[in-house]
């Protein structure tokens, strides 16, 4: 019977040697799974951060780009506002000047190269006459 109860343990400890060789194998294959799902990960986790910051300097660029239109846009509101204003001074000049338009004119200055001649040959009518026609009213320029 003594042999039984050595044979016995010896295979009941077979047994628990296979039983804990297939634990440890089979905790062996789960590290390794572990392991290939957190490379995987990894990988995505740099993927997305690669993603991430294209998005963020795409973010970056827009938002340059905006801020330059707000400029421009604000630049080109300022010059209308100018020439709004420029223009209605224009227009109320012109309305001044429709009014008055005599007063413009005398105030333009007369130009002239050479006095005129005294022509001795026409009488006193006539000189007066010609100096009406040509813009000198009153005596010799």
């Amino acid at each position: 019977m003594e042999s039984y109860t050595y044979l016995f343990l010896f295979v009941l400890q077979l047994v628990f040697t296979v039983v804990v060789l297939l634990a440890l194998l089979h905790e062996k294959r789960l590290q390794k799974q572990l392991e290939k799902k957190n490379k995987q990960l990894l990988t995505e986790l740099l993927n997305l951060r690669g993603e991430i910051r294209a998005m963020r300097s795409t973010y970056l660029t827009f938002t340059g780009k905006i801020v330059r239109i707000s400029v421009s846009t604000t630049t080109a509101s300022e010059e209308l506002k100018k020439l709004i204003s420029v223009t209605e001074k224009l227009k109320k000049e012109l309305e001044r000047i429709k009014a008055v338009p005599s007063g413009i004119i005398r105030k333009l200055p007369v130009k002239r190269k050479q006095p005129l001649p005294v022509n001795p040959t026409l009488s006193n009518k006539a000189r007066k006459k010609k100096r009406l026609q040509t813009g000198v009213a009153y005596g010799r320029s």
